[in-house]
């Protein structure tokens, strides 16, 4: 089973490392928190010891299957190995596992295995060549923990420093990639975790994530990227790709991946993917979305140009607005020239209002990321929900 509980929020603005304000320290916990579920799945294929050279395949059954996050699997075995000699990573990672099988008690099970691991992986790290991505990242991860928000911050920028700076970068894996994302994430450093997930996708390309949730949640990372830059083609085939190694994967948002569904012309598919939206901030807007997929289907799909011919995608809201008031007011006289009843055919200009109408609304939830406050303030809500 795939365990996808890494939801990221969106990167925050870049605050200086020195003194940052409560309010910052705050969001970086918030962050911190989300991405502990998973972290510590996420290790090289050596077992974790990440350095200047590409880690070889790990020989040990419990590392091959904690490494694919077969945590059940892999706990008796991690546990056996502790019996024979504790070290940081073998705690840190039977607490992972024991917490794992209840999400709902996983942060009480856990925290007695981080707390006896914490000063073993900082005596491991202060010895030569102890200082690895993984027992960094696992610092990191036991700070937060432990409430030590500027103890997170400072194995978080050790690993940045010694790993992606250092001589091991040229040979870093995916999954090593993926974590310094998250890692710069922890930081408050947009550009540079974005530039670590787009390298950790360009990893998994070439050599595929030996616990897939990582290959999925890199994935949703960088469409969740394009999408806020308005590339939803690329965010969509991401989005697809995902899908397609995790079909249940939770960090695929059903509202995100509609929209982009319905630019592409795939209605049905985004009419399913909006009535599966349960998030309470996106639930309305896609009620909104799904009516306007159907009316879209009804009409062929949307315009890619409005009737005097200027392109529609990334025309700017203000436009935008202007001309959906004008679409709405043809569209609504248009329904109130022409007699139909439910299930006939739409007349010929109803049908031609209704398209430009949807089109145009379309692109302004594209761009805006909401509708249903627009037409409620303008009075055609009932042009899209009837």
């Amino acid at each position: 089973m795939i365990r996808a509980g890494d939801t990221i929020p969106r990167p925050m603005r870049r605050i200086p490392a020195s003194n940052p304000p409560q309010g910052a320290r705050a969001a970086a916990a918030v962050a911190l928190l989300v991405i502990a579920a998973l972290a510590p799945a996420c290790r090289g294929r050596g077992g974790g010891e990440t350095g200047a050279s590409a880690p070889a395949p790990t020989t040990d059954p419990a590392q091959s299957l904690y490494n694919q996050g077969k945590y059940t699997e892999a706990l008796p075995l991690l546990e056996k190995s502790a019996a024979g000699g504790k070290t940081g990573t073998l705690l840190y990672q039977i607490g992972f596992a024991r917490g794992a099988q209840d999400p709902a008690t996983a942060p009480g099970v856990r925290h007695p295995f981080w707390t006896e691991a914490r000063p073993l992986l900082e005596k491991e790290i202060a010895e030569p060549g102890g200082a690895t991505l993984d027992r960094l990242y696992y610092l990191a991860v036991i700070a937060f923990d432990d409430a030590d928000l500027e103890g997170m911050e400072k194995f978080a920028r050790q690993a940045v420093a010694t790993i992606e700076k250092g001589e091991a970068g040229p040979h870093l894996t995916g999954e090593d990639w993926f974590r310094l994302a998250r890692l710069h994430d922890f930081l408050r450093e947009p550009s540079e975790a974005e530039a670590s997930y787009r390298r950790a996708l360009s990893a998994f390309r070439k050599v595929p994530a030996l616990n897939p949730t990582y290959q999925a949640l890199t994935l949703a990372r960088v469409a969740d990227l394009d999408y806020d830059s308005k590339h939803f083609e690329d965010a969509l085939a991401e989005y697809d790709e995902a899908l397609k190694i995790a079909p249940t994967f939770e960090q695929v948002k059903p509202f995100r991946r509609g929209v982009a569904l319905l630019l592409a012309g795939r209605a049905d598919e985004a009419i399913a993917a909006f009535k599966a939206d349960r998030d309470p901030q996106t639930l309305t807007e896609a009620q909104y979305a799904a009516d306007l997929a159907l009316k879209a289907k009804a009409v062929g799909g949307i315009a890619r140009s409005d009737t005097d011919g200027t392109p529609l995608p990334g025309m700017a809201l203000d436009g935008l607005d202007e001309r959906v008031r004008d679409a709405g007011k043809a569209y609504k006289a248009a329904r109130e020239k022409n007699s139909y009843k439910p299930g006939d055919a739409l007349p010929a200009e109803v049908a031609d209002q209704q398209k430009r109408f949807v089109s145009l609304l379309v692109m302004r939830l594209a761009e805006a990321q909401e509708v249903q406050e627009f037409c409620l303030k303008e009075g055609i809500a009932e042009l899209v929900r009837r």
